[in-house]
């Protein structure tokens, strides 16, 4: 079943260059290796068992942890993925362009017992935002995420904020009405903040590793967080370039 962001909130896309997206993932796998002090082999081999190199959940948290602090510094992933999903993002945020500075790294080994649970981003986050959940390798029942579309989101809101005690009224809709998303390499799921999604304990025999990251336009409304600690200005157009020249020497003169 085909979604569509408009109406779902969320969508699955092909990457518009996959040798890039490729690319990237090669990075991941050799930073990954490197931090490991493993040699590498094939990627998606290395990717989909790389629970193998732990002995238990903290040491592959502890990894996870180190592995997202390399990556932020050493990939300008922020750049590189929106020019890999440009056809699918640009016409969603625009030409002027904020994104997170920090893209979060997700590890999901068979049987790892902490999943991400149910939540929403906005309101913390804007509900001008847009995430890309992007999978390094093959995503599929319970090695994926789970997602509410846009009706039944709305549904658990407005059930919770008339019956704020019952949890299993909303645990009931969740198990009723979420969608575990199928995501092969190559794709990546676009989602709107408002949207309750999480994951469960992955029961295949291969890991999930993931990245996710969140884009907005520069002029939408902002959240709670402070969005000069969480963004960073990705691109502005000519008209938005002139316009911010022009003030600076307005406030100069």
């Amino acid at each position: 079943m085909k979604h569509s962001f408009q109406t779902d909130g969320f969508e699955i896309v092909q990457a518009d260059d996959l040798s890039a997206l490729t690319h990237l993932r090669k990075q991941v796998r050799d930073l990954s290796f490197k931090l490991l002090g493993k040699t590498p082999s094939e990627v998606d081999r290395d990717l989909n068992f790389l629970h193998e190199c732990f002995e238990s959940p903290e040491a592959a948290n502890k990894f996870r942890l180190k592995l997202t602090t390399n990556i932020s510094e050493q990939i300008d992933s922020g750049q590189l993925i929106y020019e890999i999903f440009k056809s699918h993002l640009e016409p969603l945020v625009g030409f002027d362009v904020l994104v997170q500075q920090t893209p979060n790294i997700v590890f999901q080994p068979p049987e790892y017992p902490v999943p991400t649970e149910l939540h929403r981003d906005a309101p913390a986050n804007s509900p001008y935002e847009v995430i890309v959940w992007l999978p390094f390798v093959d995503c599929f029942q319970t090695k994926s995420m789970y997602v509410l579309n846009r009706h039944y989101s709305q549904k658990a809101i407005e059930y919770f904020s008339s019956h704020p005690n019952d949890k299993k009224g909303f645990d009931e809709i969740l198990l009723e009405h979420a969608e575990l998303m199928e995501v092969p390499f190559g794709s990546a799921l676009l989602f709107w903040s408002g949207l309750f999604h999480g994951s469960i304990i992955n029961k295949e025999n291969e890991s999930r590793l993931s990245l996710n990251i969140r884009y907005k336009n520069l002029f939408s409304p902002l959240g709670l967080k402070d969005p000069l600690r969480y963004f960073k200005i990705l691109k502005t157009s000519p008209l938005t370039n002139l316009g911010l020249d022009f003030q600076l020497r307005e406030q100069l003169e």
